[in-house]
């Protein structure tokens, strides 16, 4: 398979900044040890319950919550399915990515029974990849496959490039694994999936490149956030993906901006780590409630701190002014948050007393 693999001052200057990121993480994230496994399940929670939703499963409500609490995975369905994918080491049987590893890990995201399960055909029949919006509903938006007929020589075609891609070095990594993603989505070998399928790879292959960090942020939540600018850039650069005309660009352009915001958030919430070292007792056990709860209105941290409403007010002001928390609402719809990547960023605050 002949891939051309665009570089442009765009793409480049987003892995300029992705590879300086993971020289700082690689250099020591000085967080604690147990913060940093409550961030790595919180993005595994995040990625099962997105990438679910952006192929339309819709799980149950308590099914959901388990996940995000951190409970034990079900012993079926396509949610525990994505947990028990994202947790298998990929490949598993060996040292190469085959196709039937990655019918297996199919197999595995269907939750179909046994372990390892037995691997999911090649389709037989023409496949249409529908679109769906944030709440499940198709929005008549089909995305281009192949041909029963292409699926294996086509699929055991770019395995083999990626793999010789990977181990010479020649290209960089980050550019090889975006641009199999898109060409795996223009295939979708398997009856269901395939999406998924896609998704779930991609931070299992930049780990094996030494992008450790993206365990610990969500890029299928991040992918989820973009749907649209998503599909939009799959749609572009499958247009002509299996010509000479073939532009890889707009897919590629979309997934290092993607990955560069995502290593954006997850550095401001190291830097919220550092910063709240500082802060005196009470502040951070604000900040330790907030991170357990998601959010929190003045009852529950009254409740969870036993400080009194004045002396609390004044801590949350503080927190506030300096950026480490967000203010949502007013008086008695009042919460307060972690503050999102555009806050922290520019350093905006939303205390109004």
């Amino acid at each position: 398979m002949d891939v051309k693999l665009p570089v442009n001052p765009e793409i480049l200057k987003g892995i300029s900044q992705i590879d300086n990121f993971r020289g700082v993480w690689a250099g020591g994230a000085s967080v604690p040890t147990e913060r940093l496994d409550q961030l790595k399940r919180a993005a595994r929670a995040q990625s099962i319950v997105s990438s679910c939703r952006i192929a339309g499963v819709r799980g149950e409500d308590d099914e959901i919550a388990a996940i995000l609490s951190g409970a034990p995975r079900a012993s079926s369905g396509e949610l525990a399915g994505y947990a028990a994918a994202i947790d298998r080491a990929f490949p598993y049987a060996g040292p190469l990515i085959t196709l039937d590893e990655m019918a297996t890990l199919n197999a595995v995201l269907l939750g179909k029974p046994g372990d390892p399960p037995s691997p999911s055909c090649l389709r037989d029949k023409p496949l249409h990849q529908e679109v769906f919006d944030a709440d499940g509903r198709a929005l008549g938006r089909v995305l281009q496959t192949l041909p029963p007929r292409l699926l294996r020589d086509k699929v055991e075609s770019a395995v083999s490039w990626l793999e010789i891609e990977l181990r010479s070095g020649e290209q960089h990594p980050l550019l090889v694994i975006g641009a199999f993603f898109v060409y795996f989505t223009a295939i979708s070998p398997f009856d269901r999936a395939n999406g998924r399928a896609a998704r779930v790879m991609v931070p299992h292959l930049m780990k094996r490149c030494g992008y450790g960090f993206i365990d610990f942020a969500s890029l299928e939540g991040t992918f989820e956030e973009m749907r649209y600018e998503y599909y939009d850039a799959i749609d572009q650069a499958e247009t002509k993906i299996w010509t000479d005309e073939a532009d890889l660009a707009p897919w590629l352009e979309f997934f290092v901006a993607a990955l560069n915001g995502l290593t954006l958030r997850l550095q401001a919430k190291l830097d919220i780590e550092v910063r709240s070292r500082e802060l005196p007792p009470l502040q951070r056990a604000i900040l330790a409630t907030i991170r357990e709860h998601g959010s929190g209105a003045a009852s529950l941290l009254i409740a969870s701190t036993g400080a009194n409403r004045n002396t609390l007010k004044d801590n949350l002001r503080r927190l506030v002014d300096r950026g480490l928390l967000e203010r949502v609402g007013t008086k008695r719809g009042t919460f307060y948050r972690l503050p999102t990547l555009e806050t922290t960023i520019v350093g905006r605050t939303t205390a109004d007393d």
